[in-house]
């Protein structure tokens, strides 16, 4: 029975201690954690014949983990991205373990070999400055709700921001908006701050939206009709209207799929466009580390590699330009 009661209390140390207590991870994350182990419950009482209360660490084994991701994959029909979030899932609670209780080290370490399944990787979705353009443009401002459609734009090009750090921006989050030198604080995943300066075009428009409708400290930025805020389905909905109606004047948009989050993309590829550095992109983005910023130099390539293909290039007598290879391969590296 103490391995049971292990199990459990492992379990709930994880999530109260480690994930919310320690790493402040958002809501969202705890969700899918807690939804990764229910899953799992289920599949050893379904499959195997072990109740949840009966579960203890000898169940965590490499076959018992395998047959869990062929159960995701054959009866709940997850796709490769979905198992490897339940297998990440899981591998994070067992390197929690392994520092609690090092008895089970020998087993985890198994576990954690289990390979991630292969995906495709999908080319980064953003806006042209054209596309920016025509989105905003089709914002109707003569009324309430174009003139907020309008900042929310706005908004999210300027700063790149997640659209669960939107929905939650408050008046007191906005600072410097007199001298139109103005900056947002937002708190990110895991309960992070940062702060990201705003173009004088934005610190404008805030400032005269909130003045115009009496935005204090305590109130929320983008207001709902009949909830404190807009939420985050209220917004792809905006985003969806307009996209539709701009649609007429940009072509190219209508075969894209535009989210809040084709907008952090945009912000991204722009800065990088722009000379900007990576490094300063992770932090103006909030990634925790530089690795996730890195997809968009390479979607930057893929678009640079385009662009070249369709110039000509110059003739050239191949033969007599072929390039010598330096012997000492050493000092070619120490020269890059």
């Amino acid at each position: 029975m103490k391995h049971c009661e292990d199990f459990q209390v492992l379990l709930q140390k994880y999530f109260l201690v480690r994930l919310m207590g320690q790493q402040k991870v958002s809501p969202n994350t705890v969700q899918a954690y807690k939804d990764t182990f229910r899953l799992y419950l289920r599949y050893l009482n379904d499959d195997i014949s072990i109740s949840p209360n009966s579960v203890n660490m000898s169940h965590f084994t490499t076959d018992t983990i395998i047959g869990f991701l062929k159960y995701l994959e054959t009866k709940r029909n997850n796709t490769a991205k979905t198992i490897n979030n339940r297998l990440a899932a899981i591998k994070s609670f067992l390197e929690f373990v392994s520092y609690e209780s090092p008895e089970y080290l020998g087993n985890i370490r198994k576990i954690k070999a289990i390979p991630f399944r292969k995906t495709d990787k999908k080319e980064v979705a953003y806006l042209t400055k054209n596309e920016i353009d025509a989105l905003l443009g089709a914002c109707d401002q003569s009324d309430v709700e174009g003139r907020r459609d309008y900042m929310m734009l706005l908004l999210l090009y300027n700063t790149g921001m997640r659209v669960s750090e939107l929905v939650s921006l408050k008046g007191k989050d906005i600072f410097s908006l007199d001298n139109l030198k103005g900056y947002i604080r937002i708190y990110g995943k895991g309960r992070k701050e940062r702060s990201v300066p705003l173009w004088k075009s934005t610190a404008e428009y805030l400032r005269n939206y909130m003045k115009a409708h009496g935005i204090s400290c305590d109130d929320y930025l983008l207001s709902g009709r009949n909830v404190p805020h807009l939420t985050r389905s209220g917004i792809r909905y905006r985003i969806e209207c307009i996209v539709l109606r701009a649609s007429d004047n940009c072509s190219s948009l209508r075969t894209k799929k535009v989210t809040a989050h084709v907008f952090r993309h945009s912000t991204a590829m722009s800065m990088l466009q722009s000379g900007v550095d990576i490094s300063t992109i992770a932090i103006w983005l909030g990634h925790e580390s530089i690795e996730t910023t890195h997809k968009y130099m390479i979607a930057d390539l893929k678009l640079k590699e385009h662009a070249l293909s369709k110039v000509q290039e110059p003739n050239m007598d191949r033969e007599s330009h072929r390039y010598l290879i330096d012997n000492d391969i050493l000092q070619f590296l120490a020269l890059l």
